[in-house]
């Protein structure tokens, strides 16, 4: 038999209030270490609270109009996909891990339809030669 309580969940040991002090370092752009350090527990744990909070999509409901295309270097100095929203919004559609043109091409072809993907007018990309390959096939009307 054991104690229950509010305070943590039921077979956990980390409080909820603890929980949400992660959260909240996490948003304000401190490391895991740093987070870990801080509250006095594992970044092993602070990742595992992050990973239980987020949840992420798979696919945006729909492909926006313009898109826009580039990399950024990401963890251990390795360059990364990201594509956004070119309107307004600036909304992010997809951050890949990698960008090669495999990665870029199945993420599009399996998540969207050839009707959602033929809906995209136009797709802006810096000089990187690699985007200018694919994006004809991906986005036929682009």
């Amino acid at each position: 038999m054991s104690a229950r309580t509010d305070i943590v969940e039921e077979g956990h040991t980390l409080s909820h209030q603890l929980k949400r002090s992660v959260l909240h370092m996490a948003r304000e752009g401190i490391t895991a270490t740093g987070i870990a350090r801080i509250c006095h527990c594992s970044p092993s744990s602070v990742i595992r609270i992050i990973d239980e909070a987020v949840e992420l999509k798979l696919r945006v409901a729909r492909l926006p109009e313009n898109l826009c295309f580039d990399e950024f270097r990401s963890v251990n100095s390795t360059m990364s996909f990201i594509c956004c929203d070119a309107e307004v919004s600036h909304d992010i559609v997809a951050i890949l891990e990698n960008r090669l043109t495999k990665t870029i091409r199945e993420h599009f072809m399996n998540r969207y339809t050839n009707r959602e993907r033929a809906a995209v007018k136009s797709v802006v990309v810096d000089l990187n030669a690699q985007y200018i390959k694919f994006i004809k096939a991906l986005f036929p009307n682009a």
